[in-house]
């Protein structure tokens, strides 16, 4: 927690800029970020931010590049480092207008995150192959586990994107899954296959009974026992514990997450044969230059570089 006045008035300020000019709740994660950044001056006893030069915002972005997750494993990823200098940035651009500073933070420049394996930043990502998918896919005991893998990778869906997806986005008729209003706020229409279509159909039903039974509504598709939604990080643990049922080292030893199986259909599109701009629309991607990358990075057998 803040303790100077100071840092708590330019965070409170901060606040009610970011909720006025970018229409969202208090507590998001601008504040969030910003809240760590002046928690960090505090611990150095830096308690003005006329005092903040180039060799404190060093230490800081070596405290970000090297600082644990605050859920999962491992360091923060180079886009949630650019995330926080982008943050920062902003806050100073807001200070020096509000006359706190005369100058702007000598922040770093943003992360450039390369394909070369010595990059620091770079975060390598594995795929299964289609041996292997099909290894794990075996060993999944309900159609809520096989209603995951379909989801993530026969839809290619981001981890959030399963979490949000509701019973009316899934057309059985046409065997189309919409994701509305995504990452980009941009809504895609991604076609499934008929076999991983009768996954979710067998899934839908069980859910609905469970519904039923227990007297409950709710438009999300993932759910539990109980009715409740499933989070994409119980979502994880779940496509973990198939894994792991599976005994095969050489796939435990893969990390394999959701995001992985995102990646898989990607590079099993390409082989195939699909070009960058349909492989583009069925991942949501903005830009062509991003699908491409996945083409270039199967060139690295099954490891990715992000």
């Amino acid at each position: 927690m803040l303790k100077t006045r100071y840092y708590k008035r330019l965070l409170t300020e901060f606040d009610i800029h970011i909720e006025s000019t970018k229409s969202i709740r208090r507590g998001n994660h601008y504040s969030g970020q910003l809240k760590n950044f002046l928690m960090f001056l505090e611990k150095r006893n830096i308690l003005k931010l006329y005092r903040v030069n180039s060799d404190v915002m060093k230490d800081y972005y070596k405290h970000l590049i090297t600082r644990p997750k605050s859920r999962g494993k491992g360091t923060l990823s180079p886009l949630t480092v650019n995330d926080n200098l982008s943050t920062l940035k902003l806050f100073s651009l807001r200070m020096q207008k509000g006359d706190e500073i005369e100058r702007g933070l000598p922040i770093p420049l943003f992360v450039k995150v390369k394909n070369d394996s010595d990059n620091p930043f770079t975060l390598t990502r594995q795929v299964l192959t289609k041996e292997e998918l099909k290894e794990v896919y075996s060993y999944t005991k309900t159609y809520l586990e096989k209603c995951i893998i379909a989801l993530a990778y026969g839809c290619g869906l981001r981890r959030l994107e399963i979490e949000n997806l509701k019973d009316v986005d899934i057309d059985y008729l046409k065997g189309l899954v919409t994701i509305i209003a995504s990452k980009n706020n941009k809504t895609r229409t991604v076609p499934i296959s008929n076999y991983f279509l009768m996954v979710l159909k067998n899934y839908n039903y069980e859910r609905l009974q469970i519904l039923s039974e227990i007297g409950k509504r709710t438009q999300l598709f993932m759910i539990n026992k109980d009715g409740n939604p499933l989070t994409g990080s119980v979502l994880n643990r779940k496509l973990k514990a198939i894994i792991k049922r599976t005994n095969n080292q050489t796939i435990i030893d893969k990390n394999i997450t959701l995001h992985c199986l995102r990646h898989g259909i990607a590079t099993d599109l390409i082989d195939a044969g699909e070009n960058f701009e349909y492989v583009r629309l069925f991942l949501g991607h903005s830009m062509v230059d991003t699908t491409s990358l996945y083409a270039k990075r199967r060139k690295q057998k099954n490891k990715y570089q992000i």
